[in-house]
């Protein structure tokens, strides 16, 4: 297991640099780009290019909230007796 976390660590660090030594470029940063984004082209492309995407996305987070209000339950029996008034018998 530790071998693993050790190889996962200096994969990580590894990516690091490699998106440092990238983005240190010069040819990335020579050349401004042609257009300036807008607020409008961002709507554009997130409700015609992305939409089933973000669909897919709020399903899952709707998935994992309704997994957690599942969890976090306490089904202990004084709880139960407690939340509906019973008595126990």
């Amino acid at each position: 297991m530790k071998f693993i976390s050790l190889f996962t660590r200096m994969g990580l660090l590894a990516l690091g640099f490699i998106l440092v030594a990238v983005l240190n470029e010069e040819s990335v940063w020579s050349e401004p780009s042609s257009t300036t984004p807008t607020t409008s082209g961002l709507a554009d492309s997130l409700l015609h290019d992305w939409g089933f995407a973000l669909l897919a996305l709020g399903l899952l987070m709707a998935m994992a909230m309704m997994g957690a209000a599942y969890l976090v339950r306490d089904e202990r029996m004084e709880n139960l007796l407690w939340e509906f008034g019973g008595e126990e018998e």
